[in-house]
């Protein structure tokens, strides 16, 4: 049987700033850079890469956009992706560095505003990689032979605030829910359409049968980056078998609040058969006793009739006439 090598790159998402082994930290903050700048200015930053290890190590060092995970979590880009932002403005000397054992290094860094760059929050960070660890292989079922190579990163994140109007904006779409495992679970879509990071919170209100004044909190974001689009996510645990009522969310952010609703009406097959027979035999009944009162009325209406009548045809007979004493 033919052998096939399949290798994979497995990317462990970056993180600052220390695993016990690497680290990357600004050189002037706790956590992580914030700068802000006018469009076409620049500034200087340094970040410090530490190695824990007993070994000289070196990595690769480049910048990346920042983006919204489904999640809701901010997260790096990947190193093929396109830098449109600070993945594109951040300048450095070297793409990579050798860090001595138990040894911290700087790396310094500029950070260009392009002319005419609109307003608004920016994000990014500063990647450090370490070389790529060759898995084992391991073979498959049918004789496919596979290897899982670890490439580990960490970043530090940049945020930038370009100077300008600040435009807090955020759309949402309509609420949506489904009944699955006995669980009632909601989504709703929302948008940042601004330009700042927004930090969205959203609480669901139940009202109907059984189920009636209970609430629920949507998963809430790290944050939203501008123009990027998430669900959030609530669910009912052990939700009632059936249900029948009304949903509305309300969504809070720095932009403000805003309000999406649905009705709610499920129950099982087997339910819905047994209240349709009910209700047709109900209603069959209704209609067989409306006929029954229609026609005994009618047989009452006909005997009194024919009573009259013949009540009008009996003759009396008056005491002067002859054969009456």
């Amino acid at each position: 049987m033919l052998l096939i090598l399949a290798v994979f790159s497995a990317t462990v998402p970056a993180a600052a700033v220390d695993n016990g082994a690497l680290g990357i930290r600004p050189s002037t903050e706790s956590d992580f850079f914030h700068l802000a700048l006018f469009p076409g200015a620049a500034a200087d930053a340094t970040a410090v890469v530490s190695n824990h290890t007993a070994q000289p190590v070196t990595l690769l060092t480049y910048p990346v956009d920042g983006q919204t995970t489904p999640q809701g979590s901010f997260a790096f880009a990947s190193r093929s992706d396109p830098r449109k932002g600070i993945g594109a403005w951040v300048q450095l000397k070297n793409g990579q560095v050798t860090i001595p054992a138990n040894t911290d290094s700087k790396v310094p860094f500029r950070l260009t505003v392009p002319p005419g760059t609109p307003p608004g929050d920016y994000s990014g960070g500063l990647i450090i990689q370490a070389p790529m660890v060759q898995g084992k292989t391991t073979t498959l079922e049918g004789g496919t032979a596979v290897r899982l190579n670890i490439v580990q990163r960490q970043g530090v994140r940049i945020y930038l605030k370009v100077a300008g109007t600040a435009i807090k904006s955020m759309s949402h779409g309509k609420l949506a829910w489904t009944h699955n495992d006995g669980n009632l679970n909601f989504t709703l879509p929302v948008t940042n359409t601004g330009n700042t990071i927004l930090h969205p919170r959203a609480d669901l209100s139940l009202t109907g049968w059984p189920e009636s004044g209970t609430r629920l909190r949507f998963d809430a974001p790290e944050n939203l980056l501008p123009g990027a689009s998430i669900n959030l996510h609530s669910r009912l645990q052990h939700a009632p078998v059936a249900m029948t009522g009304h949903a509305e969310a309300a969504i809070t952010s720095e932009a403000g609040t805003g309000l999406a609703s649905t009705n709610i009406l499920y129950a099982p097959w087997l339910l819905l058969a047994i209240a349709i027979i009910l209700i047709a035999a109900t209603v069959y009944a209704i209609w067989r006793g409306v006929k029954f009162i229609r026609r005994a009325r009618a047989a009452l209406a006909q005997v009194g009739s024919s009573a009259t009548a013949t009540g009008s045809h009996k003759r009396t007979a008056h005491p002067n006439e002859p054969g009456v004493p």
